[in-house]
């Protein structure tokens, strides 16, 4: 166990046990591999490309951005809000997975995309998937329970805007992408049921993010050090066992 020192108290940082991996790894739509030797800072590969197949996100877009000064500052702004919601998020109960992150997808022109994507999956025995009615918009795509979850973050999100006067961009729309078109990602945490996972390969006790996680009263976090992967088809049964034909 490592610490996280920041001025609201300390992050405590736990390592995974191999259940709570497997379960996991379960959730994750193409699975995930640990490596032999750290890459990069990295001890795991969460897949998101599998030969041709990629994991989709949906999207919350907002207007493009015309300076890269202000799309930088606009991508640090929606990971502090991200950080600043999850307690929040979690406390729904929600059993499923999900990775809200930032993205900046930078377009020709000197235009700048830089919105929300959230990648997830609804865990079949959560209430997510049992107490919720099935929502077609999104549910069709990412499972029963999905459109609830990304939902009620985006609701959340805002109250965390209101609560913290930083600004999302305003959404002119949400959008099923896969995770190559999203540019730039923001690869910081994962959530399920109530627990947070760091994904972040490099620690830094000067990294605001932290004290924005500790200011809502998160004391705890798994590390998984982890970076987006791409796979052979025929890797799949190693990323997420019994997911042969599952993409």
């Amino acid at each position: 166990m490592r610490t996280i020192d920041t001025p609201q108290g300390q992050i405590r940082l736990l390592d995974p046990d191999p259940l709570r991996l497997r379960n996991l790894r379960q959730l994750l739509p193409m699975g995930a591999v640990r490596f032999s030797e750290p890459v990069n800072g990295a001890g795991y590969g969460i897949v998101m490309k599998c030969g041709e197949h990629e994991v989709h996100a949906v999207k919350q877009q907002p207007p493009d951005l015309p300076e890269e000064e202000w799309a930088e500052n606009q991508f640090f702004i929606n990971t502090l809000l991200i950080a600043q919601t999850l307690k929040a998020y979690m406390a729904h109960g929600f059993s499923g997975m999900c990775i809200p992150c930032p993205y900046w997808r930078k377009k020709a022109e000197d235009r700048h995309e830089v919105g929300v994507a959230y990648f997830g999956a609804p865990s079949p025995g959560g209430i997510e998937a049992n107490e919720f009615e099935f929502e077609h918009s999104w549910d069709n795509q990412f499972g029963h329970g999905f459109t609830l979850m990304f939902t009620t973050f985006i609701r959340e999100i805002q109250q965390t805007e209101a609560r913290s006067g930083l600004k999302l961009q305003p959404s002119i729309g949400l959008d099923d992408r896969p995770r190559l078109a999203l540019g730039l990602l923001g690869f910081g945490f994962l959530v399920q049921g109530k627990e947070v996972f760091s994904l972040k390969t490099v620690l830094s006790e000067l990294d605001p993010v932290w004290a924005a996680l500790r200011s809502t009263g998160i004391e705890e976090v798994w590390h998984l050090p982890s970076v987006p992967m791409e796979i052979s088809e025929d890797q799949l049964p190693i990323a997420k066992p019994g997911a042969e034909a599952d993409h």
